[in-house]
């Protein structure tokens, strides 16, 4: 079964260009047990956060768009699954100077695996306890507090994500990048931007980490038991670290810590990198 609904409510507090602004809300869908919510949308920003409740609730708020005619929005569940889908129908020209705006709103039980993806715009999510996958063409990336894989993505943003803990895959053709938490595996990276990782007590080098940046700097700070074997190199840059390593030159660095493990591989083109233990 697929909810469709109507406009609820229209406040007059709109700007002249774009009209009022209109909050639509789609009937809450119960969910049981640990659940998937996916949720498509090729226009605007969207946020999830959590909540100690068994069903899904979307509030979309838009502005400048006739509802019925320009947008597409739907919630459907598949058992412990739910599909939430808004899109535009309308393909509005170069030259319309109407301001427009979309909103979507999502709260969820806490323990549910999230799927965003997003044609054009920022995506934020809070405390999700289930895996993450999050993927926009144009936008940033924000996380607070998520559990398990992973995955972040924008084609042109920053990412920042805190409180994470599991594995982390993150990757922006342009933009910074900023993640703190406990990791298991970590992949990161810009094709213009820098780096930025803390990483806290208890992160392990399940598989290699590797750390890449077209041009930018990188930061790494790691935990003072961590095993691994460091590999940092720039093109253009220094390397400065606060771990002994056997091989140390201005633009590199290389060797093991508590006895060595699986890589770390850090690398930029242009920029410096700065090791350094917690």
């Amino acid at each position: 079964m697929t909810f469709r609904i109507l406009p609820v409510l229209a406040l007059a507090t709109g700007c002249m260009t774009g009209g009022p602004r209109i909050t639509t809300t789609l009937p809450s869908v119960g969910i049981l047990g640990h659940g998937r919510v996916r949720i498509a949308a090729d226009d605007g920003s969207v946020r999830v956060t959590t909540a100690d409740i068994a069903q899904v609730q979307v509030r979309v708020e838009s502005r400048g768009y006739d509802v019925e005619k320009d947008l597409d929005m739907s919630m459907t569940p598949r058992g412990n699954e739910v599909d939430i889908v808004v899109k535009t129908r309308s393909h509005f020209a170069a030259f319309d100077f109407v301001s427009r705006s979309l909103h979507i709103d999502v709260v969820i039980p806490r323990d549910t695996e999230v799927q965003v993806d997003s044609g054009d715009g920022s995506v934020a999510v809070e405390q999700v306890a289930g895996n993450l996958d999050i993927r926009t063409g144009d936008g940033s990336v924000a996380v607070l507090g998520a559990r398990g894989n992973i995955r972040l993505h924008t084609g042109d943003g920053s990412i920042t994500g805190r409180d994470l803990d599991g594995s982390v895959d993150a990757s922006t053709n342009d933009g910074s990048v900023k993640l703190e938490g406990r990791f298991d595996g970590l992949a990161m990276s810009s094709g213009d931007g820098s780096l930025v990782v803390n990483a806290l007590p208890g992160s392990r080098v399940m598989q290699p980490w590797q750390l890449h940046t077209g041009d930018g700097s990188v930061a790494l700070a790691l935990p003072g038991d961590l095993s691994a074997h460091i590999d940092a190199r720039t093109r253009d840059g220094s390397v400065r670290s606060t771990f002994p390593l056997y091989d140390t030159r201005s633009s590199r660095a290389e060797g093991d810590v508590n006895g060595g493990g699986r890589p770390i591989v850090v690398r930029t083109g242009d920029g410096s990198i700065q090791l350094t233990r917690l």
